[in-house]
């Protein structure tokens, strides 16, 4: 991949399993390990790189101890110390499946929610919508 590659977490880690056969017959044979020999763990995210866009539901594939440091809800930067890469497939019902595999380093550069509440503040108070219209007056809506 190239480009900056910045992830929103959403999902804590889980290990990485190896398995053996198919179907209903598929049993966990081990842990998945990266070259140096780290064991691995998934982290689903909301991705945003210049090669695929934001891609939702994306997993990262990085070292237990690097996931382990990335909490729910931070926006990191992830890099690789031999580059990243992208593995895509088919999923159910015509869905694609994203993976970034060669993770090395997490780093944490916001916290989303944080931004989002920032960029609200910020808002409501231009005082306009993005169609030009005077932005709705901030309050509780009911039906």
């Amino acid at each position: 991949m190239t480009g900056d590659v910045y992830a929103w977490i959403v999902k804590p880690a889980r290990p990485r399993s190896m398995y053996s056969g198919r179907g209903e017959g598929r049993v966990v044979t081990g842990r998945e390990y990266d070259d140096d020999g780290a064991p691995l763990s998934a982290v689903e995210a909301l991705l945003i790189s210049d090669s695929l866009g934001v891609t939702p539901g994306a997993t990262l594939v990085m070292p237990d101890n690097v996931a382990a440091a990335v909490p729910i809800g931070a926006i990191v930067a992830v890099t690789g110390r031999n580059g990243l890469s992208a593995r895509i497939l088919g999923g159910d019902f015509g869905s694609t499946r994203v993976s970034i595999l060669g993770i090395t380093d997490a780093r944490i550069i916001a916290d989303g929610a944080q931004l989002i509440r920032e960029a609200a503040i910020r808002n409501n108070t231009a005082g306009r919508s993005a169609s030009g219209t005077a932005a709705p007056t901030p309050g509780k809506v009911s039906a």
